[in-house]
C-alpha cells in the first residue's frame, strides 16, 4: 500500500458533500452512498478520475471543516449567482413573507419551547435564514424579534 494514500480533488470532495446533502443525504454513510451511487461518467466529471473515496476520507475531511466557513463561502457563492434586485419605483411596497414553526419535543429544561422564524422578501426572492427565537410559553405568543422598521401594513 503506498504511504500517501490516494489524493481526491478538494472540490469535487466538497462538491458530492453539497450536492448528496441537497439531494437528502442526513450522514456520512449517506453522502459517500450518494456518489457511490454515480455512474462513472459523473464520477469522472466531479474530479474523481482514480475512483472514489471511502467513507472514512468523507467523514475525515467534513469533521475537520470549520461549520461556519463553510457556510459563509456557500452563502458567498450562491449570492454571487443570484441576480441584483430590480430597481423598483417608490409607489410598490416592500413585501415579506413570515413563516414560523414550534419544534415538537425540543424542550427547554424550564419546559418552554424553541420557535424558528423565516422570513422572504417576495421582490428579490431572498430568504432571511430560519433561526431560533425566543421560546413562548404558547404557540400564540409572537416572537418579539420580528418586529416592523417601517410603516407597514400587515395582512394575515
Amino acid at each position: 500500500r503506498n504511504p500517501h494514500g490516494t489524493r481526491y480533488p478538494l472540490v469535487a470532495l466538497l462538491t458530492v458533500a453539497v450536492c448528496a446533502v441537497l439531494a437528502g443525504a442526513t450522514s456520512f454513510a449517506a453522502i459517500t452512498d450518494w456518489l457511490y451511487d454515480l455512474d462513472e461518467p459523473d464520477q469522472d466529471r466531479l474530479g474523481f478520475t482514480r475512483g472514489v473515496p471511502a467513507a472514512t476520507t468523507m467523514w475525515r475531511l467534513l469533521t475537520r471543516l470549520d461549520a461556519s466557513v463553510v457556510s459563509t463561502a456557500l452563502a458567498g457563492w450562491l449570492r454571487s449567482r443570484t441576480p441584483p434586485a430590480p430597481v423598483r419605483p417608490r409607489r410598490y411596497r416592500t413585501v415579506i413573507a413570515v413563516d414560523g414553526k414550534t419544534l415538537r419535543g425540543a424542550r427547554l429544561p424550564e419546559g418552554r419551547q424553541t420557535h424558528l422564524l423565516s422570513a422572504l422578501d417576495t421582490s428579490t426572492a431572498s430568504f432571511w435564514p430560519r433561526s431560533p427565537s425566543t421560546p413562548h410559553h404558547t404557540k400564540s405568543q409572537r416572537s418579539p424579534r420580528f418586529s416592523p422598521r417601517s410603516k407597514t401594513r400587515w395582512a394575515t
